[in-house]
Formats: structure tokens, sequence, C-alpha cells
């Protein structure tokens, strides 16, 4: 007997499709429900982000224990630069139909009703966006199969896995411009941030060219500064009918990140600058 037959014959059959499925997709914006892992609730999402979670810290690890790391200077190259590309086209479009971002600064209601050629290509714009997220994930692949176990963080798994999430509640919820403050400023800080990863990926020649990456992580923490500042402002503009909860859910998660990525800058750029000192002291 299978277990949905089990659930049918104690009579919780209901009460699990409503809290697993039905409640989830009442909520939802009927404009993105047949979009590929939007149906329902999140867990296509969420079982994607665990088996990558796995991966990266148990499966990966266990299968490179006996191998010599692979080398991917020239797959990852290419994977860098797609994503300055196709990150570079999503800033395009935010920056077109946000107004530069002022747009996402104001409330502007969820209308399921507007379904015309315009809207269609937005909400397929931000389905990439959300889909982009899961390819952000190789990178984190590419540290395992190269071995540098050193740079699968804490502060990368997290960031990583919660992105995702984020951005499937707002395209399921949210499909509106007040919504895409993060798209837009993300997608702006990946170009600049994968560009760093393309060229430091040629070699000791292009080493020297490289020391602008403590500014980008600068930017890092701006960025993630003003998306929990933007999900606060929005969460408190009044008379604003759009589903709050899902900026109030977003913003203690930002917190986290940004607490993180500022003891990372700390232990990184400023220790480091202060050791650096006292040894050329110590030296003179």
């Amino acid at each position: 007997m299978d277990f949905e037959n089990v659930l049918i014959q104690n009579g919780s059959y209901e009460t699990f499709r409503y809290y697993y499925y039905d409640l989830w997709q009442s909520m939802g914006d009927p404009r993105v429900q047949a979009m590929p892992l939007m149906d329902g609730g999140p867990w296509a999402t969420l079982s994607i982000i665990a088996f990558y979670v796995y991966f990266v810290k148990v499966l990966g690890p266990v299968f490179m224990e006996h191998r010599p790391p692979f080398d991917l200077r020239r797959p990852i190259f290419w994977y860098n630069i797609f994503m300055v590309v196709i990150n570079a086209l999503f800033f395009a479009y935010a920056t077109y139909f946000t107004n530069f971002g002022i747009n996402t600064w104001i409330c502007n209601n969820v209308d399921p009703t507007a379904n015309d050629a315009e809207w269609q290509f937005k909400l397929r714009v931000g389905w990439l966006f959300f889909f982009s997220k899961f390819i952000d994930l190789l990178d984190t692949v590419f540290f395992v199969l190269r071995k540098k176990y050193n740079q699968v963080s804490a502060l990368h798994v997290i960031h990583h896995s919660l992105v995702p999430i984020n951005v499937w509640m707002g395209l399921k919820y949210v499909p509106s411009e007040s919504a895409a403050f993060m798209p837009f400023i993300n997608s702006f800080i990946h170009c600049i941030m994968y560009l760093y990863y393309a060229l430091s990926t040629l070699g000791p020649a292009v080493r020297p060219y490289l020391w602008w990456k403590k500014y980008l992580t600068t930017l890092q923490i701006i960025q993630i500064a003003l998306v929990a500042f933007h999900c606060l402002y929005i969460a408190y503009i009044p008379a604003c009918n759009l589903p709050k909860m899902v900026f109030l859910v977003a913003f203690p998660q930002s917190l986290l990140v940004l607490a993180m990525f500022c003891s990372f800058f700390t232990k990184s750029y400023t220790k480091s600058e202060h050791n650096g000192k006292e040894i050329k002291n110590k030296l003179n």
C-alpha cells in the first residue's frame, strides 16, 4: 500500500495536500504557476539545495578523497565569462524595467491580471534570474573537484543556499518591481565578481592586476546591507498591499549573511594588514 492510500484511509490526505501544495498555490501569483519549479511549494528548490549542500560537504569530498584535483582552469574561465554575460543582461533588463532601480523603492502592488506581452517577458526574465542562482552553485562544485576545500566555507555555502530560496519566494509571491531591487543590484555585483574570477584563472601574469579583491568584498557587503535595508523599508511602507512577509523573512537572513561577510572581511583584510604592519615594524 503506497503512502498516498494510507493518508486517504486515515483521513489525513486532504490536510497533507493542503499544507504541502494547496496553501502555497493559493497564495502564489497565477502567472508563474506553470513555470518549472514554481508549481506548489518550494520542495523542488529545497531538494536541489539539500543535494548541493550534501554534495559539497559530504559526497564530493568522499569522491575526491583518492583522486588528484581536476585541472578545470579552461572550463572555469568560460563558465565565469558566461556568468558575466548573463548577469550583464539581467542588469540591463532590471535597469530598463525599474527606471535605474528607482521603482524598486516604491510600493508596486502585485497585479495578477497584468499579463500582456511586456509582463510575460518580465516574468520570464525573472524566472531565468531565479534559475541562474542554481548555475551559481557550480562554483562550489568546482572548488570541490579542485580540492579547494578551504573555499567551501560556511559563508559561501549558506549564502549560495539561501539566495535561490528567497528568489523563489519573490517570484512566486511578489512578481513586482518592488521585489526587483535584489536582482538589480545582485546582477551588477555578480558581473564584477565573475569578471574577477575569470581573470584569476589566467595565471600569475594577471595576478598583479587583481589587487581590487578587497574592494569587491566591500561592494558585496554594501550590496547585502542595501538589500536588508530595502526589505525593511518595503515591509513598513504604509498602505502597501504587497505580501510583506516575504520581505520580513528575507530581512534576518540578510543580516546573518551581512554579519558573516563582515567577519570574513575583518579576518581576511583588516587582521592580515595589521599583522603585516607589525612584521614590517619588527624588521625595521
